[in-house]
């Protein structure tokens, strides 16, 4: 590796101005030449980065958020340059799943001594005005509740609030935007066509099974339990016209249950209930909800039962 282009997201100013001196040491004690760029709101340097690597450019390591990859992808998807990732944005999803350093300037020391990866990637058609539009994406694709998510999230300003602003879109998207069914076409890598009814809200009930018995015993009672909360919730939705699906699990325990589900089915956010009780005197939260907390991959909201008695 001889030359680096490194592309800038300008929003993140307060980043760049403190950290970008920081990894231009690290380049520089690598002995490699390095050129800046900053990204355009329009993606009008997509012209400019094709330019760039028909120049000698050896790798591209990309100082901004998930929305900065995905431009990038947009026109390097399928090129033999390697891209990079210094985290500079709110979720830093991908990075996160690359288990790439936090920390800008550790983030660029690592990749400079690391093996780049071949990530499949997956593309997106959607009707437009003029017909269709494509996209390539690296690790989720999202549309109606969750397009409407980061469209809020945007909204309260998440360069500047950081996180709490995803938590602020979230909570506002589950009460006010129509949650609906919606048909999807998947298309897999042999050829195969798929058509799938995707719902965008799914309710869970896990009954945890102590250790003493088998992890698929009957549990009669409590599986009459869980129906009955699952069947309330689901007549909530159909009063509120919103498409849900329900599940019910048996696991030892619940949080890890809750955070598997949600990632397995890619989820946005984890609402969860749960009762109004006390300990010593104080309000005692529970170690699911704790668990969910410090465990899930994506933002939780839970809500606690008004104080009773």
């Amino acid at each position: 590796m001889r030359k680096i282009l490194l592309l800038v997201n300008p929003l993140f100013d307060s980043h760049r101005r403190r950290y970008l001196p920081g990894i231009f040491n690290v380049f520089r004690d690598a002995g490699l030449q390095f050129e800046v760029l900053e990204t355009s709101p329009d993606r009008a340097t997509n012209r400019l980065l094709r330019d760039k690597v028909a120049n000698n450019i050896d790798a591209i390591f990309v100082c901004g958020g998930d929305g900065t990859i995905f431009d990038t992808l947009q026109w390097l998807a399928g090129s033999e340059v390697p891209l990079g990732i210094i985290p500079f944005g709110t979720g830093n999803v991908l990075a996160q799943n690359l288990r790439i350093p936090r920390n800008p300037a550790q983030a660029a020391r690592w990749l400079l001594n690391t093996t780049p990866l071949t990530v499949p990637l997956g593309k997106i058609t959607c009707p437009a005005a003029n017909g269709t539009d494509t996209w390539f994406f690296a690790m989720a694709a999202g549309m109606g509740g969750h397009a409407a998510m980061m469209r809020a999230a945007a909204r309260f300003r998440k360069h500047s609030a950081g996180r709490l602003a995803y938590f602020m879109a979230g909570f506002e998207t589950l009460l006010t935007y129509p949650l609906q069914p919606f048909q999807i076409e998947i298309t897999t890598v042999s050829g195969e066509v798929l058509q799938r009814r995707a719902s965008e809200v799914i309710a869970v009930h896990v009954i945890e099974v102590r250790w003493n018995l088998a992890l698929d015993a009957v549990l009669d009672n409590e599986t009459e339990r869980g129906e009955q909360v699952l069947e309330q919730a689901a007549t909530i939705a159909q009063q509120l016209g919103v498409h849900l699906e329900t599940e019910l699990l048996q696991a030892r325990d619940a949080a890890a249950a809750i955070i598997d589900t949600a990632r397995e089915r890619a989820a946005d956010l984890i609402v969860l209930g749960m009762p109004y009780r006390k300990r010593l005197g104080r309000v005692y939260v529970g170690q699911t909800v704790t668990n969910v907390y410090v465990g899930a991959h994506c933002a939780v909201l839970a809500y606690r039962q008004e104080e009773v008695g």
